[in-house]
């Protein structure tokens, strides 16, 4: 099939796309796209609580998958480029192709409501949305056939697909050297999972273009440019330390604006108590089990099952009815007492507050804003390409030219049901004695 290193010569279409301009589809891409499984994707938003708060923010897991492709091929084409001599013409291709398809299809498995439906049903069998992804990849027969006969020339099947959607950072340990070069494709899997990962990349960019939020405003062609293989890593040049640091702080603030708006939250809850209700009266291991019946689920068909019509959640994400309010918010910078986790503190509220409230009139929400949430390291590869030999070194993540951030941030909040407005004022200080008692730190708000 495609013989020539240079992929602009390989026969291809393009899509117009709001961030990048055009991307470019290989025909093997296009197939897979218009399968029903990928497809399906159209149907699951993006951002299935921030939508209820951004009205544009409408987009889908569809549209960021060809961003996260066309951004890997980037990436990958970036690294390779300088060892063109030194890796076969083959084994380029293949990698190219490659990383784009992991890309393209790295969100193939989210169920309804994305990481909702992860944490309510997948989470509960041991799995999570890339264990379905790499299922999908594997028995759906469209896409097992379609990367089968147009990939075969590349020792790129459905299998070896699924391995690069599944496996762990310490499972890539062992891999293969990059032709007579002393790097290993062990270093492909930062594209995906790094902290400046494509995936990442492009959902800041996405979500916030489709909120509005204005935070991603990140030079992402200058972390591409200036990253370099360094053996079983991606280190990024010296010189672009500052464009590092100006994608942490469009992370942080759109994880403050987006992802843990406080109102987010709110929705993500009631979609949460949704499908744990609706696990009660369907079957939702039939449609993870078979992948023909897991394309049939998304976030249109899920709410129109005449099963789940009663469920009052249905009827508050159909009609925008948010019962909760905020009524308290603390932000700690570092963990500071050893649980910190909603499931404890409603515990011991719950114990405080005795029997003067329902348990389900207020809940606590812990979002926490791990600084590195993909690799979970410490450190980022940097390298200085003017020095020659060119010097490699680690440098903290949390080290940054306009000082050192905290290691997590975490955000306490306390919502409570408007049904009990009243109790609003004894509820909070029964919480506030809660929390200064558990952090034994001062906290501000």
């Amino acid at each position: 099939m495609y013989r020539d290193t240079d992929v602009s010569r390989i026969p291809h279409e393009f899509v117009k796309d709001p961030i990048y301009g055009y991307i470019t589809l290989f025909e093997h891409e296009r197939e897979i796209i218009d399968t029903p499984s990928f497809q399906r994707l159209r149907r699951i938003k993006q951002l299935p609580s921030a939508h209820y708060i951004y009205p544009g923010a409408t987009h889908t897991r569809f549209s960021h998958c060809l961003g996260v492709m066309h951004l890997s091929g980037l990436f990958v084409k970036q690294l390779l480029e300088p060892y063109k001599h030194e890796i076969s013409e083959n084994e380029l291709l293949r990698f190219f192709f490659l990383i784009r398809l992991w890309g393209l299809t790295h969100d193939l498995g989210h169920g309804p409501f994305s990481h909702s439906f992860d944490k309510a049903v997948l989470e509960e069998m041991g799995l999570n949305h890339e264990y379905m992804s790499a299922k999908i990849v594997k028995e759906d027969n469209d896409i097992a056939e379609i990367i089968d006969k147009k990939l075969k020339d590349y020792d790129i099947g459905p299998e070896t697909l699924a391995e690069y959607l599944g496996k762990s950072r310490e499972e890539w340990a062992e891999k293969r050297t990059l032709g007579k070069t002393e790097h290993t494709e062990a270093a492909f899997y930062y594209i995906l999972k790094g902290f400046y990962s494509t995936d990442i990349m492009d959902y800041l960019l996405r979500d916030n273009l489709y909120t509005g939020a204005g935070y991603g405003n990140f030079d992402w062609q200058r972390l591409i440019l200036s990253s370099h293989l360094v053996e079983n890593e991606i280190a990024l040049d010296i010189k672009s330390r500052d464009t590092l640091d100006a994608f942490l702080l469009s992370r942080l603030f759109s994880f403050k604006t987006i992802y843990y708006h406080r109102w987010s939250r709110v929705v993500d809850h009631i979609i949460y108590n949704f499908l744990v209700k609706a696990k009660e009266i369907i079957d939702f291991k039939k449609y993870i089990t078979d992948v023909d019946e897991y394309k049939k689920l998304d976030e249109q068909s899920i709410f129109y099952l005449s099963e789940l019509n009663k469920i009052p959640e249905r009827i508050m994400l159909m009609n925008r009815i948010i019962p909760f309010r905020k009524i308290d918010e603390r932000v700690i910078p570092e963990r500071a007492m050893p649980f910190l986790n909603e499931k404890d503190l409603c515990i011991l509220l719950s114990t405080k507050l005795k029997d003067e409230l329902p348990t389900d009139a207020y809940f606590v929400d812990t979002p926490n804003l791990p600084l590195n949430p993909m690799v979970g390291e410490e450190e980022v590869c940097i390298i200085d390409t003017s020095k020659s030999p060119p010097e490699v070194w680690h440098e903290p993540i949390r080290k940054t030219s306009w000082g050192e951030v905290p290691r997590s941030i975490w955000t306490i909040r306390l919502y409570l049901h408007t049904e009990y407005k009243k109790k609003k004022e004894e509820v909070k200080q029964v919480f506030r004695k809660l929390i200064n008692g558990e952090t034994k730190t001062r906290t501000h708000y």
